[in-house]
């Protein structure tokens, strides 16, 4: 395996001259020129180290580079105005003093799966709520030299590089360029590893099953089969006899079958909607996830089982508990301190270009569709075997390709919708978008009508047919499709102040105020009523933005 690929992001010399003095396996983007002082070094002239000193050299960096495997960046930068990274801290001490974490959410844009370690030499906790609004991989407080420990560091960065490169892309599962993704992708692998329960939230067609069956098993290492159980779909009184199985004469009509436990035994179980699962099958569960066995109905010998075991839900399950309908004692036993969050669709709109492109070339992947897709190709003579492309707005077609042309309002109008199904129902609407268009592209075509010589390859997709799709989204244009009430009223008082930018901190400030009372604390619920998602993200941000005004969370309680 080659060597490591390091950029160091540091306003001096410091962190660059330790790592090089301390870490020498590995390779550094080459920005070093002759003269300087790199401490010294003996080996100078064949010195490959580099640095970045702000935002735009390690952008430039990593455009040049291309193959960085992960990025050291220090927190704490003393530069000019001109030469920090966009913020939304108005206090400009304030501002250097947490200027790493800026250009950390900076980068997270353009490559989110990129592992970042900060690093600090301050013995403060000014990463307490401002660095996981931005994600970082790890923190790590570098006292100096004599303090410095080389393989902490080195082990840190090896861990985060060999989960980089080893992650699997099982099953073609989309993940994106979001940060919520990026994180998501890394906590799923890491978690699919372990013996423990698993537990996946999110909305209704975010992506739940598709996580657990592509990702989740695969990187699991189980050599047993993945089964899937949608327990919104059984009636109550079958629901035992699906999980645990049952012996003939058990109950009326009941044969000898194994559950979906036993028939789950070395691989992984996802248990969707079980905040569907009936109270006396609940207990059942929990003492066979706690015992690793399983009783069928209407039998007394107990079966030894090896199961991963993962739960998903669009259900509040803590709010269940309070209610008395879900068991506190099972939702322990399913892991919520580790559970992962799917984001709405909605949260991540910079990926609906390259989701569309997956949907087209899953559509046509095999099938009736595939088949409609020969049947225009022989209309329209062009290659049966040509590959299937997309373009957006004014993107240069493929000429080897047959493309569907999404035209720029199509993709306007995706943004906007608040996409109450999220990626299953983006799915849908890209898939009779282009049944539909591919369907007039063939009558054209038999027709005879329309024809330069590259038109037949270009199919374009009426936005006007992609509109109506969306509109017709169930529950969209009475509710909020998850994603936020209609408003919160918050009263505000006008104080003149020295100047405008005063006037609206103060306005702002007295927002997050109300805001924090209304919501009893609870940032999640403020991020739904602000940004109109709960994410964890969007609280985190939130919070961020609430001690950026001065606010504290422990003066309000």
């Amino acid at each position: 395996m080659k060597k490591p690929r390091l950029l160091i992001v540091d306003d001096g010399d410091r962190y660059a001259e330790l790592c090089h003095r301390f870490l020498r396996d590995y390779d550094y983007v080459t920005r070093c020129q002759l003269p300087g002082p790199c401490w010294q070094c003996p080996e100078r002239l064949g010195c490959t180290l580099t640095h970045a000193h702000d935002l735009a050299e390690a952008e430039s960096a990593l455009a040049r580079a291309g193959d960085v495997d992960a990025v050291l960046l220090d927190v704490a930068f003393e530069l000019p105005d001109a030469r920090l990274a966009p913020s939304s801290e108005p206090d400009p001490e304030r501002r250097r003093r947490l200027q790493g974490l800026d250009i950390l959410r900076a980068l997270r844009r353009r490559r989110a799966d990129l592992p970042v370690v900060l690093l600090t030499s301050r013995e403060e906790l000014v990463l307490e709520d401002a660095a996981d609004s931005v994600d970082g991989d790890e923190y790590l407080t570098v006292a100096g030299a004599d303090a410095f420990d080389a393989r902490a560091m080195g082990l840190t960065i090896e861990r985060l590089v060999a989960a980089r490169r080893e992650a699997p892309e099982a099953g073609g599962y989309f993940w994106g360029r979001s940060t919520e993704m990026a994180r998501l992708r890394r906590d799923a692998l890491a978690l699919a590893r372990t013996s423990l329960p698993l537990m996946l939230l999110g909305e209704t067609g975010s992506g739940k099953s598709a996580l657990a069956e592509r990702v989740i098993h695969p990187a699991s290492g189980r050599k047993g089969p993945f089964v899937a159980v949608d327990l919104s779909a059984i009636p109550t009184t079958l629901v035992a006899a699906e999980l645990f199985g049952s012996a003939r004469g058990a109950f009326s009509g009941a044969v000898d079958r194994a559950g979906v436990l036993e028939a789950a035994d070395q691989g992984t179980l996802l248990l969707d909607e079980i905040g569907n699962l009936p109270l006396e099958a609940q207990r059942m569960l929990l003492l066979a996830v706690e015992n690793g066995r399983v009783t069928r109905l209407g039998e007394t010998a107990a079966r030894a089982i090896d199961v991963k075991l993962v739960a998903a839900t669009n259900a509040d399950l803590p709010a269940m508990v309070a209610a008395g309908t879900f068991r506190a004692d099972l939702y322990a036993r399913l892991n919520p301190t580790a559970r992962l969050t799917l984001p709405p669709l909605r949260a991540r709109t910079a990926d609906l270009e390259e989701l569309i492109a997956a949907f087209v070339e899953r559509t046509f992947a095999r099938g009736a569709d595939r088949a409609l897709l020969a049947e225009y190709a022989a209309a329209a003579r062009v290659p049966a075997a040509a590959r299937v492309a997309v373009a957006f707005g004014r993107d240069t077609p493929d000429p080897a390709a047959i493309t569907f042309v999404f035209p720029s309002s199509s993709v306007a109008a995706m943004r906007g919708h608040r996409w109450p199904g999220n990626v299953r129902e983006l799915g849908l609407v890209v898939s009779n978008a282009l049944v539909f268009a591919l369907a007039d592209a063939l009558a054209a075509a038999r027709r005879g009508t329309g024809a330069t010589e590259a038109a037949p390859r270009m199919i374009p997709v009426a936005a006007a047919a992609v509109r109506r799709l969306m509109t017709s989204a169930a529950g969209d244009a009475d509710g909020d499709g998850g994603g936020g009430g209609r408003g919160a009223t918050v009263a505000l008082k006008l104080r003149a102040q020295a100047g405008l930018h005063a006037v609206a901190r103060d306005l702002e400030r007295q927002l997050y105020d109300e805001l924090y009372r209304a919501s009893d604390g609870d940032f999640a619920v403020m991020a739904r009523r602000l940004l109109g998602v709960a994410t964890p993200a969007a609280a985190r941000k939130v919070r961020l933005r609430f001690n950026q005004l001065g606010l504290r969370a422990r003066s309000k309680k």
